[in-house]
């Protein structure tokens, strides 16, 4: 963990509610390396999470409770140039109150009055070479390389189907937590069988797509060990598919950008 005080403060201040770090209660729009965007909402930890994940991101576009934007830069810079990690997002998120009963790291703005110092002469002084003492600044778990598959939480109660003004399919407020101990890459993939059926068959699709883009660029998604996050996503079915038609929805999960750019590489929708 690299994160140091300055760091905090200005999370709390910046990326947080009232001065602390929070839960949930933000909204923002995430820009890709590639220009493509997502609008998310949750926590600060979730946002930081984004923030240092420099491969897939390039900037933050907060748009509530303020509207300003943020890159890893700013973080790096306001936290006395040391680099801020994955694992400083879960530090965020194991001080956001949530749940009840948790910690929650607040600035508290308390004004500093104005003071001129009177110069005072300094003797010089030779100092006297000695060892410098180490300290314990805490405990930080190293991990492997991620072993075994991706694993993840799917989470439908929110979710809402429709079509947008311009008849492409949505599906919003899916809500998805990463229970692998390392962070993963997900991209979402549908299927649109004809009429209401209780189960997904393996043959017989009208569609098959991705999440995409307005510009129709793969949608990648990504998230720390233990986040939580709510996703809207958009697939551009063909205009001749209408009436009653069955949803079904993949998630596909893996370690890197590559593996997931090769796993749903055979989805041309």
């Amino acid at each position: 963990m690299t994160l140091n005080t300055s760091g905090k403060n200005y999370i709390a201040q910046e990326l947080g509610i009232g001065n602390c770090f929070v839960p949930s209660g933000l909204s923002w729009i995430a820009v890709a390396q590639d220009g493509s965007t997502v609008n998310e909402s949750g926590g600060t930890a979730s946002i930081v999470g984004r923030l240092v994940t420099t491969s897939i991101y390039s900037r933050i576009d907060l748009t509530s409770p303020r509207v300003k934007s943020y890159t890893y830069s700013n973080l790096k810079a306001n936290n006395g140039g040391l680099d801020v990690t994955l694992s400083d997002a879960q530090v965020v998120a194991a001080n956001d109150g949530s749940p009840a009963g948790e910690a929650q790291y607040c600035v508290l703005a308390t004004p500093i009055p104005t003071i001129t110092p009177t110069p005072t002469p300094v003797p010089t002084i030779t100092p006297t070479p000695a060892p410098i003492p180490g300290e314990a600044i805490g405990e930080y778990e190293f991990m492997g390389a991620p072993e075994g598959i991706p694993t993840v939480s799917l989470d439908l109660s929110s979710l809402i189907m429709r079509q947008a003004a311009d008849y492409h399919f949505e599906m919003n407020d899916i809500i998805i937590t990463n229970t692998s101990k390392w962070p993963v890459y997900l991209a979402m993939e549908i299927k649109l069988f004809r009429g209401s059926l209780s189960s997904c068959p393996s043959t017989g699709h009208m569609f098959n797509g991705l999440d995409r883009t307005s510009s129709k660029n793969t949608r990648i998604k990504t998230l720390a060990p233990g986040e939580v996050g709510t996703y809207d996503t958009d697939y551009y079915q063909p205009a001749s598919i209408i009436g009653v038609h069955t949803v079904c929805l993949f998630v596909h999960g893996t370690w890197t950008k590559a593996e997931i750019d090769a796993e749903i590489a055979p989805v041309k929708g």
